[in-house]
């Protein structure tokens, strides 16, 4: 299930998960689905569960941020990757950020896009599915135990903030859509469409700029080709 040279860590048994839990996202069925779907198979895996419910944005993160979490072997979000962005930048901020992110995270598609739970289920060789199936998929990949790991990126703007991500970083028209479509949750992942029309038909202009450091060519070898300057 993994490329040559992975190394995997496996969860122990029994295993105490905290689980942080959106109810307002995707459809706003993920409490539902979580105790449908996800509970009876977490039970069987001999995961026992503290259900964490968030009641505003940021909760996560200070819920995170804040908390002693000794006392569970992994953490679960079940929601869409906001939410994960929100534990990871809350872990982060611990003053012990250093132990604390080794613990293991689990991802559970709970939201209106679930970009990194479709990722992990096409790494682990299943079948490209979605909805239901895709929960079942991953909730599976929890329940055999086993992590790896993964890299995250780190930005900082240009007013001193630091921020952390798993997948990308969006800025513009793409930010735009998610942010705007945030109003229409109650549609699950037909927000997007109807965010991108509506960002169409008020098609902003984004004024930045992009700077890089090119790659230092290793002592002694030959630069690479470089393309004729555009203008």
């Amino acid at each position: 299930l993994s490329p040559p040279g992975d190394s995997y860590g496996v969860l122990p048994r029994p295993c105490r998960a905290l689980v942080l839990l959106n109810p307002q996202s995707g459809s706003g069925r993920a409490l539902d689905d979580f105790q449908a779907v996800v509970q009876p198979m977490l039970a069987e895996a001999d995961i026992t569960t503290t259900v964490f419910v968030t009641e505003r944005p940021h909760h996560a993160h200070e819920k995170v941020r804040d908390e002693d979490l000794s006392q569970w072997d992994t953490l679960v979000v079940m929601s869409g990757d906001g939410l994960l962005f929100e534990v990871v930048n809350g872990l982060m901020e611990r003053p012990d950020w250093r132990e604390t992110m080794k613990k293991p995270l689990c991802i559970l598609p709970g939201g209106s896009g679930n970009a990194l739970a479709a990722s992990i289920n096409y790494y682990a060789g299943y079948d490209q599915v979605a909805k239901k199936k895709l929960l079942t998929n991953c909730t599976f990949i929890l329940c055999k135990g086993l992590y790896t790991q993964m890299d995250l990126v780190s930005l900082s703007t240009a007013s001193g903030k630091r921020f952390f991500s798993f997948l990308g970083f969006g800025w513009g028209f793409i930010s735009d859509v998610d942010i705007d479509s945030e109003k229409y949750r109650w549609l699950g992942s037909a927000r997007f469409t109807l965010g991108t029309l509506q960002c169409l038909a008020k098609l902003r202009v984004y004024q930045g700029r992009l700077s890089y450091l090119p790659v230092a060519t290793e002592q002694g070898s030959s630069p690479a080709p470089r393309d004729p300057p555009a203008p």
